[in-house]
């Protein structure tokens, strides 16, 4: 399998500056890898919230599917940090979003991931279809791939 390539800044659509915390760092001086996807989860449902997706008790729910990470540069403690998420697919009960961890001002991430949402019935927990307005929503974050 060859390693991805890094996505660079101007692939994103959305930022959100993250503040790391010093249980965020292993032994070796830098961030935990486990950390990464915590952030990177935190971003998808921040901003799922600010645009009013799947949030009240009537819409799906989602579920994660897959998360995967690839590792670029090493992240500190001490580093100014942002998450940035696009989206690769829109499908019709799913969404594959494109995360990754930039240090403030540089273009190459540190780490981007993969991050697939399944929507389910609240009742079922069967898949169903993400809706219209979903989509149109997230059609501002789709970003196309290499």
């Amino acid at each position: 399998m060859a390693r991805p390539l890094p996505r660079m800044r101007d692939r994103y659509r959305y930022f959100r500056p993250i503040d790391l915390r010093w249980n965020d760092v292993d032994r070796f001086g830098h961030v935990n890898n486990a950390i990464f996807f915590e952030l990177f989860d935190t971003t998808v449902n921040v901003w799922l919230a600010e645009v009013g997706l799947f949030q009240k008790d009537y819409d799906p729910m989602c579920v994660v599917a897959r998360h995967a990470c690839d590792y670029f540069l090493e992240i500190k403690q001490s580093d100014k940090v942002e998450v940035a998420l696009a989206i690769e697919t829109i499908g019709t009960s799913s969404l594959t979003y494109l995360p990754a961890l930039f240090r403030v001002g540089e273009n190459q991430p540190a780490a981007q991931g993969t991050y697939v949402h399944v929507a389910v019935d609240r009742t079922t927990r069967r898949p169903t279809p993400i809706g219209s307005e979903a989509v149109r929503i997230c059609e501002g974050l789709v970003v196309l791939t290499d």
